[in-house]
């Protein structure tokens, strides 16, 4: 009888056991599973995630799996409201993603964006792909909803077409709920509150939400994004970090980015000592960076330091990579996919040669009589340990002049100042606004006014919104009178810091009902109509908006001066010294004075104290100020009390 030795027998069970355990990890994705196959161990950093699989009940499991995206042909980008353009940052800063990603354009696909309330350029990088793709939802059309999610609307839950359900691009189910006691038809997608919906074309629908999509014990990044109350209706769970050995005999291994882990690009951009700085600090910004997390061929044109110098301003004025927006699509256009990335021995060779960038445009290169693109000469050539091309050009691509200038026109908010040693050394953005308004006739009183008030110390440095009062305002309750040492007391000087909030306002910031601290201790209401131009704040309405100071803040101009009853005192004594002067009583014109406008603000509790002779203070020290290219907002308040 044939013996067999007992570590025999065991080897071999191991070896069917190990062989039953990959056909059960084959049996899953097949392309995800050749991409972690082909991934290097020795380069790429890997955490093991569970299977993912497509839920084959959604009715657009196939869509999702084959990697689609609209079709944006034709896309029509000449509308200005705040709702399109958030539907083009939304487009514009994350479509590019997937395409490196291997997601294409299907023509006459039903498709529907869901378009969060968040900046997609503040998601982490290594989160971004899968943000994005949470958002879409290939196969659809929402043209309306109901409670079963299939968005056709009559909400009676029979037919068996409601009871089919789509997914996103993750594989997670879209699901409508409409609010019980909802008095304005509120609908919910996925917990998230529907903010509008836009059609974009006959195959293109846009959904806004109040919030964003995904897995909450996990957001894409802690930084920018803010939890809210709201669950995910139908959470998935992306990573399991105690997995147990049973689960991980299933499961596959995926790799994922980690920005501690540089691209042969990033790396040698930071070992270039000199030269090159000023790309990689704007590359490292980008969405770019996610060009080499895929195994694509390109070509990289790389403009040097003096390149982009050039086009800095000397001592003030407007630096056109200031814009992020522009930052990018420059960049764009010195990324080249090729098959083969081109060598300098090639480019020496040729007469001529056309390439597409990625950002659309083309460049053309010429060996001789020396190698150039766009007649820019070619100032040195590398190749990265990927094989992919390094070429350092002297001049940055598709910038010019007229480009410049536009593009100013555009974002004066950006332009950096000259430095003023006068009126007030430490206070430029306030001297920079009062020069500004000495120079317009609508604005006397004001100006007489800062010059009178000392308020410097309270607006040191930049990043402020000033909403200033025209003369009118003065003249219409009589403040064109005051003497300069009313306008200079303590309660003048708090009257007027009532008119500063600290931070950045943009028009967009200026919503309906929103509330904002002034550096006076006391509080501005936005009242906005929607479908007019009329803004106002408080009891002022604003005549002309967004005002910009250079970089250091923005003003916007108003027809009533905000908390005057601080000061209305001054001109009734003033009245009644000049009416009994003239024998009379508070008649005629003291009449004026004396009696109370129906709009009359009424002094709220926080200066109660002033009334009974007491000092006041100015709440708040004043921050350091940080000469940045983008000065930050201000930040609306939730508690309040306005003057009445």
């Amino acid at each position: 009888m044939l013996q067999v030795p007992v570590a025999s027998i065991l080897l071999l069970l191991l070896q069917i056991a190990v062989a039953v355990a990959a056909a059960d990890t084959g049996s899953g994705d097949s392309s995800s599973s050749s991409s972690a196959s082909s991934s290097s161990p020795t380069t790429t950093t890997t955490t093991l995630i569970v299977e993912r699989q497509i839920d084959a009940s959604l009715k657009n499991a196939k869509l999702i799996e084959s990697k689609v995206l609209p079709d944006l042909v034709g896309l029509q980008r000449n509308q200005d409201d705040d709702k399109w353009q958030q539907i083009y940052r939304f487009i514009d800063d994350g479509f590019p993603v997937l395409e490196l990603y291997g997601y294409k354009a299907k023509t006459d696909t039903p498709y529907t964006l869901i378009i969060p309330k968040i900046d997609v350029r503040t998601i982490e990088k290594p989160r971004l792909k899968e943000f994005m793709l949470e958002h879409l939802v290939p196969g659809k059309i929402y043209e309306s909803y109901n409670s079963n999610g299939n968005g056709n609307g009559n909400g009676n839950g029979n037919s068996k077409e409601e009871e089919e359900l789509y997914g996103n691009g993750n594989g997670h189910k879209i699901v409508f709920r409409k609010l019980e006691k909802s008095h304005n038809n509120v609908w919910l997608l996925n917990g998230q509150q529907i903010l509008y919906k836009l059609r974009i074309n006959e195959n293109l629908m846009a959904i806004a939400i109040d919030g964003y999509l995904g897995d909450r014990k996990s957001p894409y990044s802690k930084r920018n994004i803010q939890e809210t109350n709201n669950r995910y209706n139908d959470p998935q769970p992306l990573e399991q970090p105690n997995i147990t050995n049973a689960a991980a005999a299933h499961a596959k291994v995926e790799p994922i980015i980690k920005e501690t882990k540089p691209s042969p690009l990033m790396s040698f951009l930071s070992n270039m000592k000199t030269g090159t700085k000023v790309f990689q600090h704007f590359l490292s910004k980008s969405n770019l960076t996610r060009i080499m997390d895929a195994d694509n061929a390109y070509t990289v044109l790389i403009p040097s330091d003096n390149a982009f110098q050039r086009w800095h301003p000397i001592d003030w004025g407007f630096y056109p990579f200031s814009v992020p927006e522009f930052t990018e699509s420059v960049l764009r256009n010195h990324f080249l996919p090729m098959q083969r990335p081109l060598r300098m021995s090639d480019v020496k060779n040729m007469d001529q040669m056309v390439v597409h960038t990625m950002g659309g445009e083309n460049v053309v290169f010429h060996g001789q009589p020396t190698p150039t693109v766009n007649n820019v000469s070619i100032m040195a050539d590398y190749t990265l340990i990927n094989g992919n091309q390094v070429f350092i050009i002297s001049e940055v691509l598709f910038v010019s002049e007229a480009v410049v200038s536009k593009l100013h026109q555009m974002h004066k908010d950006k332009e950096t100042p000259p430095l003023l040693a006068f009126p007030w050394f430490g206070a430029q953005f306030l001297s920079h606004s009062f020069l500004a308004l000495e120079r317009d006739p609508r604005f006397t009183q004001i100006t007489r006014y800062l010059n009178n008030a000392e308020i410097a110390p309270h607006i040191s440095g930049a990043n402020y919104t000033f909403f200033v009062p025209e003369d009118k305002a003065f003249e219409k309750i009589g403040f064109d009178r005051l003497s300069d040492d009313v306008m200079g007391s303590q309660r003048g000087i708090k009257m007027l810091l009532n008119h500063f909030v600290r931070g950045r306002l943009y028009n967009r910031d200026l919503r309906d009902n929103e509330v904002y601290e002034t550096i006076g201790g006391g509080h501005i209401k936005v009242t906005r109509n929607p479908g007019s131009n009329y803004t106002s704040v408080n009891n002022a309405q604003i005549t002309e908006s967004e005002v910009f100071v250079y970089n250091l803040g923005t003003m916007y101009y108003i027809d009533d001066i905000l908390y005057s009853h601080m000061l209305r005192d001054h001109i009734i004594k003033s009245t009644k010294t000049r009416s009994n002067r003239n024998g009379g009583d508070s008649g005629g014109g003291g009449s004026r004075s004396t009696s109370t406008r129906p709009d009359v603000e009424i002094v709220p509790n926080e200066f109660e104290s002033e009334h009974s002779g007491g000092d006041y203070a100015i709440h708040g020290d004043d921050d350091d100020f940080e000469d940045e290219i983008i000065t930050p907002k201000a930040l609306p308040v939730q508690i309040y009390e306005l003057p009445k």
